[in-house]
């Protein structure tokens, strides 16, 4: 008597957390409103209560809800940043050099850790996580790496840069 294996293979459920990571963080070829702690190279249309008066300006959502990220660029360099966050990435010939600074504006010492993701908008992405621990109050945690290196295909000039979270601990 044979039996059907009901277990999906680890293959399976590869694909399907990469599918599920892509939808939720909004990597995907439609232009579709990611959650307010992604970013991406596009400005989305602001809703009636998150508009600013002025272009590029940090803007509020809601009572209780974060600012938004703010987009910017510095000569080819691409730059987010998301409160006390901001994140640098500047492409070179072999990949990315991503660049976090995460600011201390508390009084006392605090663990930082910050999600950063890049990617093509269509079929790579790659996510990286930066560990700032005891920053002192008034202090900045630096760190920087080399994304997209692996990457077998061509890499954007202009890639989808995200700060997926930002944990205060």
């Amino acid at each position: 008597m044979s039996t059907l294996s009901l277990h999906p293979r680890p293959p399976f459920w590869g694909a399907v957390l990469v599918a599920t990571t892509l939808a939720v963080t909004g990597c995907s070829t439609s232009e579709s409103r990611l959650p307010d702690s992604s970013v991406t190279t596009s400005d989305p249309a602001p809703s009636p209560a998150t508009q600013s008066s002025e272009p590029g300006a940090p803007t509020t959502s809601a009572a209780g809800q974060e600012p938004s990220p703010v987009i910017s660029y510095l000569g080819k360099t691409k730059v987010v940043k998301l409160g006390d966050t901001e994140v640098r990435a500047t492409r070179d010939s072999i990949g990315f050099r991503v660049a976090c600074n995460a600011t201390n504006n508390t009084d006392v010492n605090l663990n930082i850790r910050v999600t950063v993701s890049i990617g093509n908008g269509t079929d790579w992405v790659q996510t990286t996580n930066f560990e700032f621990d005891q920053v002192a109050p008034g202090q900045i945690g630096r760190e920087s790496v080399l994304m997209g290196d692996a990457y077998e295909g061509t890499l954007p000039d202009d890639p989808k840069l995200y700060i997926d979270s930002v944990i205060n601990y």
